[in-house]
């Protein structure tokens, strides 16, 4: 952790608690999106989604998200920060998500995020969210 102070660790964590809180309380896509950098990444592969390469493409993705689901909510724990410097950091968190799609049976998924971030502006941004499910 190497560079990390206390306040960027919180604050790292406050980005990706804020970009889940933006999703689940269905607040507009732009504002989630607006978590990411301008390429910023968004890869939910290992559940069969495509990858996401742009904010616009995150947005995109994002605003489908809201379309399809009558309701999602995400619990974030165990929060890590893996390498640190002053502008770019590494973490993770374990998440589990609960769904409810519009028309379709409810569903829970169990994993962990990995993130690259970056600092643009004086605020951390997500550049690559990768879900990497348990099991």
């Amino acid at each position: 952790m190497s560079g990390t102070g206390i306040e960027d660790r919180l604050a790292l964590q406050d980005m990706l608690v804020g970009y889940c809180r933006a999703i689940d309380r269905r607040a507009s896509a732009d504002d989630a999106a607006a978590y990411y950098v301008e390429d910023g990444v968004l890869d939910n592969s290992a559940v069969g989604a495509p990858v996401a390469e742009g904010r616009a493409a995150v947005r995109a993705m994002i605003d489908g998200m809201f379309t399809s689901m009558a309701s999602l909510e995400h619990y974030l724990s165990n929060f890590l920060v893996e390498t640190s410097d002053t502008e770019t950091a590494q973490l993770s968190a374990y998440v589990v998500a609960h769904g409810q799609p519009n028309g379709g049976d409810a569903f829970s998924m169990r994993g962990a995020y990995a993130v690259d971030a970056s600092k643009v502006d004086g605020a951390w941004r997500i550049a690559r969210l990768t879900f990497k499910p348990f099991g």
